[in-house]
């Protein structure tokens, strides 16, 4: 097991620098840029081809395999963009939800929502463990301009409400996690987590991709979803 992967099960976090070499940040960027994420981002990254081929390689990658589930599937992507226009903070929280094809009944779904035409919900908490979240960085990002903060091994206490949330950075204290451009912050999304204001004039792009298992316990099931092909020049 190696010390990457042993950093991720204790605190819940890890950060591999250099994952992407400068020139391919440059087309990714580049490639970024032309895409309308709105006030602060847009959900549908997977729908677009060069995205998805990206997704395709952090799931090759032995680390990343090692570190999420056993056959992973990319759920989610989202572009991040912060920058002076579009500036935005986080308050401290978890990633409950994940996209699903539809509502289905059941007491133990909560949350149930729709943004930007997916829908949405709180799935029992065995699910959510078994997630991980690969935030990949266009950007040099620090506590200058909205690098995460976190609460170290917060993701092994199940869901938390706010109250509970709150007590628990008390006690364990945050830590800023910053991530050089080119590099990839791998996360559990029960891990408590928070962000500030950019302070700086320079932007702060990241594409935070989620991976689950292959399938849901029924019965759910992940969107269905058909790859498109813009934005690839």
């Amino acid at each position: 097991m190696s010390g990457f992967f042993t950093q991720l099960l204790r605190v819940g976090y890890a950060v591999l620098p250099g994952f992407l070499e400068s020139g391919e940040v440059d087309l990714i960027a580049h490639r970024a840029d032309d895409i309308d994420t709105g006030c602060a981002g847009t959900r549908h990254m997977l729908d677009v081809s060069w995205c998805s081929d990206l997704a395709e390689r952090l799931m090759a990658d032995a680390r990343f395999r090692e570190a999420g589930p056993e056959y992973p599937h990319p759920v989610q992507c989202t572009l991040f963009t912060k920058s002076p226009n579009r500036n935005w903070l986080v308050s401290l929280h978890q990633d409950l939800n994940i996209p699903v094809a539809e509502r289905v009944a059941g007491g133990q779904f909560l949350g149930w929502s729709e943004k930007g035409g997916d829908v949405f919900v709180q799935p029992p908490v065995e699910v959510l463990q078994g997630l991980l979240a690969v935030r990949v960085h266009l950007d040099d990002c620090d506590e200058r301009n909205g690098a995460l903060r976190v609460v170290p091994g917060s993701h092994q206490l199940g869901r938390l409400t706010a109250g509970d949330a709150s007590k628990t950075r008390e006690t364990r204290g945050e830590v800023i996690v910053p991530v050089p451009r080119g590099g990839v912050m791998l996360m559990k999304p029960l891990l408590l987590h928070a962000s500030s204001k950019s302070l700086v004039d320079s932007p702060r792009r990241v594409l935070h991709f989620v991976f689950g298992p292959e399938t849901l316990p029924a019965p759910l099931r992940w969107p269905i979803r058909e790859r498109s092909f813009p934005n690839d020049g």
